[in-house]
């Protein structure tokens, strides 16, 4: 079982669920507008009604309602909890004739998309700096008047060339059609701008044409398209390379500006003179080391006499070094042969035994000393630590009968006998 509270829960979600945008063509009645801008009217037909709100931050860019008025709604499904009315949150809003023309359009924009019309990648480049301009536009418009005073300011070097057609009505879309192709066959001009001025979207029906949308592709002319105002956008504006915002923009995309093209091309001419003098300064250093490198026959032979007089002194210099090494290495192999003689080896070692007896027998007398002299101090030592010396002054040593040393007052006993040793001798005790 449902409490009211949890059905009418369960039906909004459902409802809120399955029908999230829905699109709903009606007439409104009952519009109230309170001071908090939101709008609230009734969407209805001759057999069927349904309560609309339309709230105040969805309304930016929707065309304000009024009663009686037949308009087109995007929107979601939902029911209002409070009162259980099934209501339609609209989120978009514009007249009725518009709405179809608006959905042809979704529908060419997804079909032209889908085929790859739109990919950045079949986009041409526009020239920098065109010879001809062509446009494809109304002979009496003021967007062909806009053009030729942009480009009259900007760029007069280029020559305009117009391809006059309808630009709205039944006939429009043949006749821009028409100029597209007759522009595309001349190869007359090098870029192609296809422009129209401001209007309602039934007024740029013919540039959502798909007929001109497949001109427009199929041009090997760049096209720029200037249709309307900035906030219009149309299929043409979609296929074309590029695309503006009105048709004087249009002209400013194409049309390099004239004063900027003088000023670049002074600080180029300022920049390639700079370069000139440079590389001319760099050619004259260079001519001048080579000019400092050229010498006169005659001083290329002095310079050769002076490097030979230079070389026969470091020869001779060379040649003398290399005698007085070899006299020194003769010198030195005969005191060599003359130190290994066997005469002057037995002289040396004759003084070298005498040498080494007189070294030993001084070495002995030496040894000998030291030792008499450690003896007598072992001796004088010995005779210091020996115990008859400390009982010659008056001292004895005690010992039980088992022969230990009386040390302590404590360790004996009244009546004990022990054995006294004196200097001399030893004799028996009794303590008392």
């Amino acid at each position: 079982m449902y409490s009211v509270t949890e059905l009418v829960g369960e039906l909004r979600n459902l409802l809120e669920t399955s029908y999230r945008s829905v699109w709903v063509e009606g007439e409104i009645s009952s519009l109230a507008t309170p001071a908090s801008g939101h709008l609230y009217f009734s969407l209805k037909e001759a057999n069927a009604v349904i309560r609309c709100a339309f709230f105040r931050n969805r309304r930016a860019g929707s065309e304000t309602p009024k009663d009686g008025m037949q308009v087109l709604i995007r929107g979601q499904i939902s029911v209002y909890e409070n009162r259980g009315d099934l209501q339609l949150i609209v989120t978009h809003l514009e007249p009725a004739g518009e709405g179809a023309l608006r959905r042809a359009f979704e529908i060419l924009k997804k079909k032209l998309s889908k085929e790859g019309l739109f990919d950045q990648a079949h986009k041409q480049e526009l020239p920098s700096f065109p010879r001809a301009i062509g446009v494809v536009t109304s002979a009496s418009g003021a967007a062909l008047h806009d053009i030729r005073i942009t480009l009259q300011r900007r760029f007069p070097l280029a020559r305009l060339i117009v391809y006059p057609c309808l630009v709205q009505g039944g006939d429009a879309a043949r006749s821009i059609c028409e100029m597209i192709g007759i522009a595309a066959e001349r190869q007359d001009v090098d870029v192609l701008l296809l422009a129209r001025g401001g209007g309602s979207l039934e007024d740029l029906q013919a540039f959502n044409e798909e007929s001109v949308a497949r001109a427009i592709f199929s041009c090997t002319i760049p096209t720029v398209s200037g249709v309307g105002h900035e906030t219009d956008l149309t299929i043409a504006d979609l296929v074309a390379d590029h695309r503006a915002a009105t048709p004087t923009a249009a002209a400013e995309l194409v049309s390099p500006l004239v004063d900027e093209l003088a000023r670049e091309l002074g600080e180029l001419q300022r920049r390639l003179m700079g370069q000139i003098d440079w590389q001319l300064n760099q050619r004259r250093q260079q001519i001048d080391y080579a000019t400092s490198k050229l010498v006169h026959p005659s001083q290329k032979l002095d310079h050769h006499r002076l490097r030979c007089a230079s070389l026969t002194t470091t020869l001779l210099s060379h040649t003398q070094r290399l005698l007085i090494g070899v006299r020194h290495q003769i010198e030195r192999s005969y005191d060599g042969l003359h130190y290994h003689n066997p005469a002057t080896q037995l002289s040396r070692n004759r003084q070298l035994v005498v040498d080494n007896q007189r070294r030993i027998s001084q070495q002995s007398a030496f040894f000998l000393s030291t030792q008499r002299l450690n003896l007598h101090r072992m001796k004088t030592s010995i005779l210091l630590m020996n115990p008859l010396r400390t009982l010659e002054r008056g001292y004895s040593i005690l010992k039980n009968k088992n022969g230990k040393i009386i040390s302590a007052v404590n360790s004996v006993e009244s009546g004990q006998e022990l054995r006294a040793t004196v200097s001399d001798g030893e004799f028996g005790v009794k303590v008392e």
